[in-house]
């Protein structure tokens, strides 16, 4: 689960141009819709960066292209097959996700109220189109939606980001979890038979447990609802998985950097006494302990945007219900305010001039270890006053209040070692490399067939 946006104008320019083109392709949609009267018409809402707004509706595009071949091959001139142009865009586009399942769902309700009255609908949609027509599903289910829910033979959600396993029937495998933006608030009612989802084992966007991984269940549903906390900071070339990615990573490393921070602060308090005192191989160790403890942090905030994934995380934990996502955004509040890469490249250096002085008393020459530990006077003074001073109010203050939320929230076992947060980073990482998201060439078939049962009954 980013990608900065330049400027409101840029954006609002963005959107005007969608709009004209959402116009010009609804009614080349509908046009093509009306032409051909079949018995059947299959409606498929493609995933994100499959298509575009202006995309040939007729020509099958994306993960859903072999159902739609599948349904061709069976009902010849009997069905109309029609994939659902629009923006498939998630922040990369000059536009949100949330942004982009608006177009695509302002275009289903086109196009399915533009198809003529004799025909029946199937419906089916990946990732962010399972997204859609699961939305617009519920709509007709409940009487709301732009046909009558008797008209629709069938309807399949492959990779739902909203998947409900306890509303809705499953094909394949059952996996566990919800969707990663959570469930809809309301069930597909009269079309509760006719529905079907499909999840990909180790799919997180489908299958992910909000119990054991609240943090990641946070981002998802700030990432796939209202951007508003987050737009105005997100780079038109951003992906929301690396925005995922990178606050997973950053919250791991908050979390490891935060349950030492009592630790961190005594060694950079007692660093600089060490070695005013003269006491080198004491100094030393506490360098090399210090850079031991700073190292989660500081590798976590390597390729990261600091300020943007710690407002991503502040707005993750507004809708995070376990309080495990608001004690992160603390953390993450306070520690961006510290320079960690500085503090730890003033320790790292430290630890170095030591070693050298450490290894001079080896040999018995103390006039040279003198001299190194001399040249560290400076940065001993440095971080005991503009870098100990910012660590001490840290710890005492919100963030201590942070990091005992987090002990409480884990329970016992998470004392030692803040864990939790850092198996849900090592779950989404094993997640991206699995490629399980984009796996699901046999569970096509699976929806074909469930499909194609539904036309012949």
């Amino acid at each position: 689960m980013s990608r900065l946006a330049t400027s409101c104008a840029a954006t609002l320019v963005a959107v005007a141009v969608l709009v004209g083109t959402v116009v010009v392709g609804e009614a080349r949609a509908q046009t093509r819709g009306a032409q051909h009267c079949t018995p059947y018409t299959a409606i498929f809402a493609p995933g994100t960066w499959e298509t575009r707004s202006d995309a040939d509706p007729t020509v099958p595009v994306g993960m859903l292209r072999p159902i739609g071949d599948g349904l061709q091959r069976q009902f010849g001139s009997d069905i109309t097959v029609l994939y659902a142009p629009y923006a498939a865009s998630a922040f990369d586009q000059g536009l949100s996700y949330a942004q982009s399942l608006s177009t695509l769902e302002n275009r289903l309700h086109s196009m399915i109220s533009g198809l003529c009255g004799s025909t029946r609908v199937i419906l089916a949609g990946y990732s962010q189109g399972a997204d859609g027509i699961g939305d617009v599903a519920t709509a007709i289910g409940n009487g709301e939606g732009p046909i009558r829910a008797d008209r629709v033979v069938g309807v399949g959600l492959l990779a739902d980001p909203h998947r409900n396993p306890n509303t809705t029937l499953s094909l394949g495998d059952p996996q566990p979890g919800h969707g990663i933006a959570g469930t809809r608030s309301q069930d597909f009612g009269a079309l509760t038979d006719r529905v079907r989802t499909l999840c990909a084992d180790g799919d997180l966007y489908c299958s992910l447990n909000a119990t054991a991984s609240p943090f990641l269940a946070a981002l998802g549903r700030v990432l796939s609802g209202d951007p508003a906390p987050i737009a105005s900071l997100i780079p038109a070339t951003t992906d929301p998985g690396t925005l995922i990615a990178q606050a997973v990573k950053m919250g791991a490393g908050w979390t490891a950097t935060a349950a030492k921070l009592p630790t961190i602060l005594d060694g950079l308090t007692g660093l600089p006494a060490a070695i005013e005192s003269g006491d080198i191989r004491g100094a030393h160790q506490i360098a090399s302990d210090l850079n031991a403890d700073l190292a989660p942090m500081v590798q976590a905030a390597a390729g990261v945007d600091l300020p943007l994934i710690a407002s991503v995380i502040r707005a993750a934990g507004t809708v995070d219900p376990s309080g495990w996502t608001a004690a992160e955004s603390v953390i993450a509040d306070v520690l961006t305010r510290i320079d960690i890469m500085r503090i730890a490249g003033d320790v790292g250096q430290m630890q170095e001039t030591l070693w050298r002085a450490v290894e001079s008393l080896t040999r018995g020459d103390s006039f040279t270890a003198a001299a190194d530990v001399a040249t560290l006077a400076p940065a001993g003074l440095d971080l005991a006053g503009a870098v100990v001073g910012p660590f001490a109010t840290a710890v005492r203050g919100d963030l201590r209040v942070a990091v005992h939320a987090l002990l409480n929230i884990g329970g016992p076992q998470c004392i030692n070692d803040l864990v939790q947060l850092s198996r849900q980073g090592l779950a989404m990482a094993k997640f991206y490399a699995s490629n399980a998201h984009v796996d699901y060439g046999d569970d096509a078939q699976i929806l074909l067939n469930y499909l194609g049962s539904q036309v012949i009954s």
